[in-house]
């Protein structure tokens, strides 16, 4: 019972979810509205890509380094600087318009958002009590799931009336609000002192990989594999079915039984674990994706777009509360960057994959050979989570004690 009472919405917790949801708002901005940006000074759209990929490239690089950098400087410190300098990249932006210093922005901006990433993933996961770690994981995700949504839906409506520099300067009080709000967060890792002392003089190697969390991360990789393709084609799709844009509504139906979904999917796995939620989670994507394939009509398109939400809301938050219960507290950090790594995979490989797929056999039979990925997931976690078990059950004696 005493459990039940642990208080979840602290003032900590509520911080550094408003923090996080301004901060993916201002980053999801500024990354939808630089194509659009560079299709006005540039000929070649092609630009815009490979600022995407130079974003990605350096953030990727920088994850590896990350946990160790986290997990060795003080957390609230840390977090202020790396929003000081993110604020920096932005401000960059007005010093020069050639597409060459625009891409190196991106990568300092990469590096930047990299960095912030892990640190309030982690921030927040020390934050939540141990008995309700799956209702603060997902209503966290919640937070960054809605920063992730509005930020380009501003900036494209934004930016069909106003100029790319003006949303810049919104863009830059966002981040300068979460700025302000890092200084009442506090330093999460208290417990220095009582870290074995061979904790803190591991390799390098052992604070950028722990085994332990291997397989939620091929689950959450497989997961965003199948993402990537809803992501990067569904407006080809609507073209292909002759909706046009009312195939947008997928995303709509997806949302909404993403927050249905996610309000109470925490307490479930808080009460019952994680196995009562991702297995119906990965059959609900996988008949999704076959739905959306086979949609002819909005109605199929609107069912299919529901039914992958489910998944959406259920697979990450949930494989991440997992992960987080398989590492002690000071490899948290680790572990968050691990995930943000496999999930950058997975959207790079489904982007490439799903594309050169498409090319052959059509963006409807992509979506629905992209359901693959699902049954994957299903499969690999009804065998493997076996092995995670006896792990699981030992914490949780050792946590009792």
């Amino acid at each position: 019972m005493d459990k039940a009472k642990v208080k979840l919405w602290t003032n900590q917790y509520f911080i550094i979810v408003i923090l996080s949801l301004v901060m993916f708002t201002s980053f999801y901005m500024i990354t939808a509205g630089f194509p659009i940006f560079v299709s006005t000074i540039s000929d070649n759209p092609a630009m815009a890509g490979i600022m995407t990929t130079t974003l990605m490239l350096a953030s990727l690089i920088t994850r590896f380094f990350a946990s160790v950098i986290i997990q060795k400087v003080n957390m609230k410190l840390l977090l202020i600087i790396s929003l000081l300098y993110f604020l920096g990249t932005i401000a960059l932006t007005f010093v020069n318009q050639s597409i060459g210093f625009l891409i190196f922005v991106r990568a300092l901006q990469g590096i930047g958002f990299s960095m912030l990433t892990i640190l309030v993933f982690t921030i927040s996961s020390n934050i939540v009590p141990k008995s309700r770690l799956g209702e603060g994981i997902v209503y966290f995700a919640l937070s960054t799931s809605v920063g992730t949504t509005i930020g380009p839906l501003i900036a494209i409506s934004y930016l069909s009336h106003y100029s790319f520099h003006s949303m810049i300067m919104i863009t830059l009080g966002l981040m300068f609000f979460s700025f302000v709000c890092s200084f009442f967060t506090k330093n999460t890792v208290k417990k220095e002192k009582e870290r074995p002392q061979s904790a803190t003089d591991q390799p390098f190697y052992k604070y950028m990989y722990d085994k332990r969390v291997l397989l939620p991360c091929i689950l959450v990789s497989l997961n965003y594999m199948a993402i990537a393709g809803t992501v990067n084609f569904i407006g080809a799709f609507g073209k292909e079915i002759d909706v046009g844009g009312r195939i947008s509504q997928f995303f709509i139906a997806q949302g909404i039984a993403m927050v249905i979904i996610r309000i109470f999917s925490g307490k479930i796995f808080d009460k019952f674990g994680h196995r009562v939620l991702i297995i119906p989670g990965a059959i609900s994507g996988a008949a999704g994706l076959i739905l959306l394939g086979f949609s002819k009509g909005m109605l199929m398109v609107i069912v299919s777009g529901a039914l992958f939400g489910i998944a959406f809301a259920i697979i990450h938050p949930i494989i991440q509360a997992w992960a987080l219960t398989l590492v002690p507290p000071e490899k948290k950090a680790t572990a968050n960057s691990m995930l943000l790594i496999f999930i950058d995979f997975g959207l790079a490989v489904g982007s490439v994959g799903l594309g050169l797929l498409a090319k052959k056999v059509g963006y409807g039979m992509t979506f629905t050979y992209s359901a693959v990925f699902m049954i994957i997931i299903l499969i690999l976690y009804l065998f493997g989570s076996k092995k995670t078990a006896s792990l699981e059950a030992d914490k949780g004696k050792a946590t009792s004690l």
